[in-house]
């Protein structure tokens, strides 16, 4: 215990001595910092003694303020009190001249009221609407501008102004609603400038639109409900009631009611039409506001374009539902068994609004895309008559081309697969849309049987050949060419009475089933003209520059050769086709043996002007030549007046070969012949000096002749030309040289090609 309280003393006196250390430092702080300490009390009393003089003046501004508001609160209470006194002045006199004018306009309201000579709607043309609705406006203006409901000399109008309120609106309504069954443009004007006059003008508008729309929409439920159609068919039930008496006469009664429908929506739309020119012409005769852009400034559609998009809304809901298989029911059942008739009716209606709404500088009541998106709103019936058509189709051009190595088709199975399409093209009668619709799906059918047939045609290397007796493969393909020019020939007569857009769609796979058929049979030709044109070639092998005349009774090797080539491929391949291979007969073997025949006409003129030398016995057997080349083609491929252009050239040639050639440049054959055939037979009059393109160039004549193929008239020319320039120095000088050279450096003219 005595240690305890030892220790405590001790801690004790350590802390005295702490405070005794601490009081000797602070009080040499102090003293060493003396001066600075007084300044600061100097400082601190300076500060005291400003601050009492605020505390003085303060007090002296308190006393005068309180003086102040003192002498001033009175004037400003007064004051206060004076000009809520001439607010509420201000307010009753406002409130007096609104009532005041409310009141005169009342009173007009009233004389124009009494001076009517009755009321109600029963003499709408008795009262001045206009000025009466104007009036209604400006009076319901100035009731929203003050209020004057707890007037006593407001409130005794009420009643009148209701029944004022009520009587206009009655009598523009029915205004409105018989000028435009009248289509009378007149009345309607005066009915929306009533309406104008209202502030009520395009919800006036949206309303008659609405009315004509509900109207056509109305007579379209009654022709595509089947429950409001079911009692008028005398209580018919079922699909199977379509075939029966009961079927049949929903069927009319679809009809007929569609066609109504159709009728009030003909009448809708050439009102509404009317209601819009009228909107577009019309002006306020104060304002001068346009109607129309008072109508669009509400953001409110043209009328047009709201009841179209309400007419096709309700279209499409009644077509939809009529297609449903679970709520159709008979409705469905008739009109996806004739719906082209539905197509036709659709579109008869619109074609005739837009006749009828025809006007110049006005748009007609109906426009393209407006019309579209009536017709698209048959797309369910019009989906699955289109797919049931095809797939008649393509049912028919399977049975008749099954493709493969299979046999060909029967007369029978031909002549029914034509038929289908047919009977698909016709079944579509005047609708333009659906036909062409319909030929889309006939060009489908009809590349499937190209294709088919494709599948079905010979192939071998025996199809090349045309030396001897005719193939089985190409038995096949010629039996195949006949039978797709049949279907070509059947369906390109339909042609032109079909329209322009159905005609379109059956152009591309008719020229595809015509490419399937000259493939087939084309190898054929190709080869009896090379046949032709080899034998022809020969001609080069024989003597042509003998001077002494000749014995001309017999052809020429090589044109007895082509003779007998052409008379063979007549009797042992061209009358196996049918129809007859001829150009008196259009078929597509016709129009290649006329190809052909034009072909061998050409290369013959080619190379009978590149013989050379030329002698006169060669130019007589050359003519007898060319006889015999017009006899052998007439009889075995095609008469030669009618190739045109190639017999032209033929028959300017033959003269030509016995024209003196200081006459030849003047003479009208040059211009009859090719410029490449008249400068190779000038090559023939030449020096020979002058050499030949072809010779100049090593080539042989069927070299030439290829090249002649894939080359132009002018790139010939440019030929000629570079080689008769090479050659000219050499031969200049030579017989015949200044005869024959300036007229052919003219033939190369770029005039001349």
């Amino acid at each position: 215990m005595a240690g305890s309280q030892n220790t405590a003393q001790a801690k004790a006196e350590q802390l005295q001595e702490g405070v005794r250390i601490l009081n000797s430092r602070l009080r040499s702080v102090v003293m060493a910092r003396q001066a600075e300490l007084l300044a600061q009390a100097d400082r601190l009393r300076e500060a005291e003694s400003a601050m009492q003089g605020i505390n003085l003046v303060v007090e002296s501004l308190a006393v005068a303020l309180r003086r102040v508001r003192g002498e001033v609160g009175g004037p400003h209470a007064a004051l206060r009190t004076q000009t809520a006194q001439l607010a509420n002045l201000h307010a009753t006199l406002d409130l007096l001249r609104h009532l005041i004018h409310r009141l005169k306009l009342v009173a007009k309201l009233r004389a124009l009221l009494a001076a009517a000579p009755g009321e109600g709607v029963a003499a709408p043309g008795a009262l001045d609407l206009a000025k009466a609705a104007r009036l209604l406006a400006d009076v319901a203006d100035i009731s929203a501008e003050a209020d004057l409901s707890n007037l006593d000399a407001a409130a005794a109008d009420e009643d009148l102004l209701r029944s004022a309120d009520q009587q206009v609106r009655a009598q523009a309504e029915a205004v409105l609603r018989g000028g435009m069954e009248a289509l009378n443009q007149a009345e309607m004007g005066s009915a929306l400038q009533v309406y104008f006059n209202l502030r009520e003008l395009p919800q006036a508008v949206a309303a008659a639109v609405d009315a004509h729309a509900g109207e056509v929409e109305r007579a379209l439920g009654g022709a595509l409900d089947p429950r409001r159609l079911a009692p008028a068919a005398g209580g018919s039930r079922g699909a199977a009631a379509v075939a029966g008496p009961g079927g049949a006469k929903l069927g009319d009664i679809v009809w007929q009611r569609l066609g109504k429908a159709l009728e009030a929506l003909h009448s809708a739309a050439v009102a509404v039409w009317h209601l819009q020119r009228v909107l577009a012409r019309k002006r306020d005769p104060l304002s001068h506001v346009l109607f129309a852009e008072e109508v669009a400034r509400a953001g409110e559609p043209q009328p047009l374009e709201r009841f179209w998009a309400a007419v096709t809304r309700a279209l499409m809901a009644g077509l939809a539902t009529a297609a449903n298989p679970a709520r159709g029911g008979l409705v469905r059942e008739a009109l996806a068994a004739h719906f082209p008739r539905l197509a036709q009716l659709l579109e008869d209606a619109l074609g005739r609004l837009a006749r009828d709404t025809q006007v110049k500088g006005v748009p007609a009541a109906v426009s393209d895309a407006e019309a579209r998106a009536v017709l698209a709103a048959a797309a369910p019936f019009q989906n699955s008559y289109l797919a049931a058509a095809l797939a008649r189709m393509t049912d028919a051009v399977s049975a008749a081309f099954p493709g493969g190595a299979r046999a060909l088709p029967t007369s029978a199975e031909l002549q029914k697969c034509i038929g289908r399409m047919h009977e698909e093209l016709k079944a579509v009668g005047d609708s333009t849309r659906l036909a062409a619709q319909v030929a889309a799906c006939a060009g489908k059918a009809l590349r499937l049987l190209a294709d088919k047939a494709e599948y079905m045609t010979a192939t071998g290397p025996d199809l090349r050949s045309v030396a001897g007796a005719c193939t089985g493969a190409q038995a096949r393909n010629i039996a195949l060419c006949g039978q797709l020019t049949e279907v070509h020939r059947s369906l390109a007569t339909l042609l032109p009475r079909l329209m322009p857009p159905a005609a379109a769609s059956l152009a591309g796979p008719l020229e595809a089933v015509q490419g399937v058929a000259v493939e087939a049979v084309v190898p054929l030709f190709r080869a009896a003209v090379e046949a032709a044109e080899g034998a022809l070639l020969r001609m080069h092998q024989q003597d042509f520059e003998g001077e002494a005349a000749p014995d001309v009774a017999a052809p020429s090797p090589y044109m007895a050769e082509l003779a007998h080539l052409l008379s063979h491929f007549r009797a042992e391949y061209l009358n196996k086709f049918s129809p007859a291979a001829t150009a008196a007969v259009p078929s597509i073997a016709g129009a290649l043996v006329e190809r052909m025949a034009s072909r061998v006409l050409v290369f013959f003129v080619r190379h009978a002007s590149l013989l050379r030398p030329l002698g006169s016995a060669g130019k007589l057997q050359l003519a007898q030549d060319m006889a015999e080349l017009e006899a052998a083609v007439g009889q075995s491929l095609a008469p030669v007046e009618a190739l045109g252009g190639p017999h032209r050239v033929l028959r300017a040639f033959r003269p030509l070969l016995f024209l003196d050639t200081r006459t030849l440049a003047g003479s009208p054959l040059l211009a009859t012949l090719p410029p490449s055939v008249a400068l190779s037979h000038l090559f023939s009059r030449a020096p020979p000096g002058l050499q030949s393109p072809h010779q100049r160039s090593g080539f042989t004549p069927a070299q030439y002749s290829l090249w002649l193929d894939q080359h132009g008239p002018e790139e010939v020319t440019k030929y000629v030309r570079s080689a008769l320039e090479a050659c000219a120095p050499a031969a200049r000088g030579q017989p015949g040289f200044d005869d024959v050279f300036p007229l052919m450096l003219r033939l190369c003219s770029p005039g001349q090609t």
